[in-house]
């Protein structure tokens, strides 16, 4: 009972740190970003305070202080959702106020110390000396390894976008790397000659751990739910130059590539996009031995649509099955327009009955949500799919594109609505056709 106790305090207390930076930050364009900046200055300060005296048992024999788990963790939270929703420029004016503040704060705490030591003993009876001696080594070493944890946050997050694509494991993960890098570092440095270092690095990495999960939680709600702001910030000229500002160049390109690779209609990634990442799936699955499929899908009678409604409900209707295919699709699958009416969907380590299944789920989406747009849509939408898997079917970029587009037309001869995997498929002559091209 008193551990749960424990857990909840810890919890509680997380969450109005995270909340309140979360809270600070949505109010930057009406009171200023130094709001955030001051308060995340006065956090620094109190974990160095709290870390020197204050622990709670928060599991068996693991002692834990609200000011590393808490305090320090909200920190790394706070550079990462500033890097995240502003740029790496703005990380790094709130790593220099840090840095600057805990230099200061040392050097005010090292002269308070020599000026107790120098007074009266009944002047100073309630003053714990060591904690003037203790303090300012903290806060040295918290102020170096701040600088290096702030940098591998950033490059962290960079690189694991590469292989994680679900963002709160991404976020998650960041953290715990970092929190990890620095409980050793630090506490290493700060406590080599403790006889309880293990204990103290055992303690510190759990208590980290688990308050990191809550605030990577928070990170992630708010990324979903939060208003996308506009690509960039009217900025004055910044002289000064440094790895931030280079962070800060390279984080606007990607943003700018990314959005050149994009179909401005629908969002979905377009076919540049789709003649690059394609052949290095089909690369990686052919490396891996493991199935790839993909699927080249035709809106059925969709000229006919343009030509009997105009193209604004053909627009419509294109968001609309964009919609649905990002929602039947799993992180790991990548959607793209291919040009017109003709989309094309990655899946990566499916086989050909999983793409069939694939298939089927998106053309029952169609339907089960298409009366949520009944009023903004001329038609029904039915959708046409053909399939090919790599490395079994082909090897290449081409190849892959040339059997799915031949499936996805005997498809068409056969009828449309369907998903085609196989070469064998022939016309039905009981469904009528009409050819939208």
């Amino acid at each position: 009972m008193e551990y749960l106790y424990q857990f909840f305090f810890f919890t509680a207390e997380a969450l109005l740190v995270g909340l309140f930076i979360i809270t600070l930050f949505q109010l930057r364009n009406k009171f200023g970003i130094a709001t955030l900046y001051i308060s995340l200055g006065v956090f620094q300060h109190m974990q160095s305070t709290l870390a020197s005296f204050l622990y709670f048992e928060l599991l068996p024999g693991f002692f834990v202080s609200p000011g590393s788990a808490v305090l320090f963790t909200a920190g790394l939270f706070a550079i990462l959702l500033i890097y995240i929703k502003e740029d790496a420029e703005e990380s790094r004016n709130l790593v220099y106020g840090l840095i600057f503040a805990n230099i200061t704060l040392s050097l005010f705490t090292l002269l308070i110390g020599a000026h107790v030591a120098g007074t009266p003993p009944p002047v100073v009876a309630d003053v714990p000396l060591e904690f003037f001696i203790y303090q300012p080594r903290v806060l040295f070493l918290g102020t170096i390894v701040l600088v290096l944890d702030v940098f591998l946050v950033i490059l962290s997050y960079e690189y694991l976008g590469r292989y994680i694509k679900q963002l709160f494991i991404r976020i998650y993960s960041t953290m715990a790397f970092v929190l990890i890098f620095d409980s050793i570092l630090f506490i290493s440095l700060a406590f080599y000659e403790h006889p309880q270092y293990l204990s103290i690095l055992q303690a510190s990495l759990i208590g980290k751990l688990l308050v990191s999960a809550l605030y990577s939680l928070l990170l992630y709600v708010f990324l979903k739910f939060e208003t996308q702001r506009s690509l960039f910030n009217e900025r004055s000229g910044h002289d000064f130059k440094d790895m931030f500002t280079f962070l800060t160049y390279r984080q606007k390109y990607e943003q700018l590539r990314e959005k050149a690779l994009r179909d401005p209609l629908t969002g979905l990634y377009n076919r540049g996009y789709l003649n690059e990442y394609l052949p290095q799936e089909i690369a990686t699955a052919t490396r891996a031995c493991r199935p790839m499929a993909l699927l080249m899908i035709d809106i059925d009678h969709f000229k006919l649509v343009n030509d009997t409604h105009g193209h604004q409900a053909g627009d419509k209707i294109l968001e609309f099955v964009a919609l649905v295919m990002t929602k039947t699709a799993r992180d790991m699958d990548v959607v793209c327009r291919y040009g017109g009416e003709e989309f094309t969907i990655i899946l990566p380590e499916t086989n050909k009955n999983k793409a069939k299944a694939f298939g089927g789920r998106l053309q029952e989406n169609l339907v089960m949500l298409f009366p949520q747009f009944i009023h903004e849509l001329p038609c029904i939408v039915t959708l046409t799919i053909g399939v090919c898997i790599v490395p079994d079917e082909a090897s290449n970029m081409n190849d892959a594109l040339a059997y799915a587009d031949k499936r996805l037309y005997n498809g068409k001869l056969s009828g449309r609505n369907c998903v085609v995997v196989d070469d064998d498929t022939s016309a039905d002559p009981n469904k009528k056709t009409i050819d939208a091209h």
